[in-house]
């Protein structure tokens, strides 16, 4: 049986619960590890924590140890966002901008009942301006 598809389903059922744990399938399915490694990585982290929680640096809470790189997950840890200063006027004047630059779609201004300006249909804020009973 050279082609998968003439398995029959119980053969192909047999053979997804007992293939062993370290089989190319169920490693490929599991993004490079299987559960055992998986496991030990689980350990071997914890155990990082553990020993570094009794240092000087664990007690100030700095320095804490990275996990060991599983397949599938980025570092997202030391990734950083850089950004030039800019001056109050600056904001000022780019916010200035965003503002006028806002299309003309048939929407009005509204005031929310927080007092925040919002920009609704005019339908809907005739809605929201209706009188109670």
């Amino acid at each position: 049986m050279s082609e998968w598809r003439a398995l029959g389903l119980v053969e192909a059922t047999d053979l997804v619960v007992y293939l062993p744990d370290d089989s190319v399938t169920l490693t490929a399915v599991a993004g490079g590890w299987s559960l055992a490694n998986q496991l030990a990585a689980a350990q071997v982290d914890e155990l990082r924590v553990m020993i570094w929680q009794k240092t000087k640096d664990g007690q100030r809470g700095k320095k804490q140890p990275k996990p060991i790189p599983r397949p599938g997950f980025e570092d997202t840890s030391s990734q950083s966002f850089t950004a030039k200063p800019v001056s109050i006027k600056e904001m000022q004047k780019r916010i200035a901008e965003r503002r006028a630059r806002q299309p003309d779609d048939g929407l009005v201004e509204y005031r929310a009942r927080d007092g925040r300006m919002i920009r609704v249909t005019p339908k809907q804020a005739a809605y929201f301006n209706r009188k109670t009973r």
